[in-house]
């Protein structure tokens, strides 16, 4: 097949296009070029901004594709251009969403099942304003899908992901948690590291995109793709620590200390206020998706990073001595009748 791809040079991009190469599938990539991809001339490419139509109207000029795949877009403006760009020559648009539109509506609980995308939004606040101004946009982009199924039986479906792990993850996320087990100190896990996620190998998102290409039944709908285990953060850290072979010691601390300290859980980016837990069977009925289990992956993420971490620390490791002064100091915080604070878990 002719497959368009916006994006396509970063984590789950790159793992897409990888895998779609492997199928034989021709590939145009559309993206500013600013990240070096190491398809070389395996893959056609068209150099701009998504965001400026006439991009994609170079991209469609070159050809008609089987099927468009848009890894990247984040505002309903991008969607609805591509949308125009697209609309009868391409057989099928996935769109990369995100489990974050489930988290603005409001009075909605867990495990988030598709139809919940319908609803009133929660409002936006200033503690919230970044998430919900993402999620709210993401949103937009798949109200725009929906309007055109419904008006032109434009044939999109959306995959909506919870958080993603893997290699070449450049938001080094994964990282942040796997240089700290193995510098030894403390590890600070926001209120016990006890909220819990469905995360989602990124080999999964691309074996699942590229067995559905030009699947009718999925036109129109939107899926929840991620893992069938619910794994809190103090589980990912602990399994983690067993596959890097070392013993942590991790310390519990109240989330609203860490805000008030000016710490906030930047540090710790699998830390959420909800549980993000998606109910996956739509897409095992109807994409045959099949995610990787938690051990299975977790052990492959920790032998990625032992090959390939050059011990250049994350971004998110600049606060790591002030975590461990914060540990020190509230190992040493004395409440009267009961001794010192138990901040620090059993090893």
């Amino acid at each position: 097949m002719q497959v368009l791809v916006i994006g396509g040079s970063r984590f789950i991009g790159l793992a897409l296009v990888q895998r779609l190469l492997m199928d034989g599938h021709r590939i145009t990539l559309v993206n500013r070029g600013r990240t070096a991809d190491p398809f070389g001339t395996r893959v056609s490419r068209v150099i701009g901004d998504r965001s400026d139509p006439q991009t994609l109207q170079r991209a469609v000029a070159r050809r008609e594709f089987d099927a468009a795949i848009d890894v990247i877009s984040f505002r309903g403006e991008d969607t609805q251009t591509a949308i125009e760009k697209l609309a009868g020559r391409i057989g099928h648009f996935i769109h990369i969403s995100t489990a974050s539109v489930y988290l603005i509506r409001e009075r909605l609980l867990a495990p988030f099942r598709e139809d919940d995308f319908a609803g009133r939004l929660a409002p936006k606040s200033e503690a919230t304003s970044s998430s919900w101004t993402y999620a709210y946009h993401k949103r937009r982009c798949e109200v725009a899908l929906a309007h055109a199924w419904e008006s032109d039986q434009f044939p999109y479906t959306a995959l909506r992901l919870p958080m993603v792990v893997g290699p070449g993850d450049y938001t080094e996320r994964a990282q942040s948690y796997l240089e700290r087990l193995l510098d030894g100190g403390p590890i600070i896990l926001p209120d016990g590291g006890l909220n819990s996620w469905g995360f989602l190998w990124v080999a999964d998102v691309a074996e699942t995109i590229a067995a559905n290409l030009m699947n009718t039944n999925a036109f129109g709908r939107a899926y929840n793709l991620a893992g069938r285990e619910i794994v809190a953060l103090k589980q990912f850290v602990e399994t983690a620590a067993a596959h890097l072979g070392v013993r942590p010691t991790l310390a519990s601390v109240p989330l609203d200390w860490l805000n008030r300290l000016n710490l906030g859980t930047a540090f710790s980016p699998y830390t959420h206020d909800h549980d993000i837990v998606l109910d996956t069977s739509a897409a095992e009925r109807d994409l045959l998706f099949e995610p990787t289990p938690f051990f299975s992956w977790c052990e492959r993420l920790v032998a990625d990073f032992r090959a390939h971490w050059d011990k250049t620390p994350s971004r998110l490791y600049a606060t790591r001595p002030l975590e461990l002064r914060l540990v020190h100091e509230l190992a040493q915080l004395r409440i009267p009748g009961l001794g010192p604070a138990q901040v620090t878990a059993s090893r």
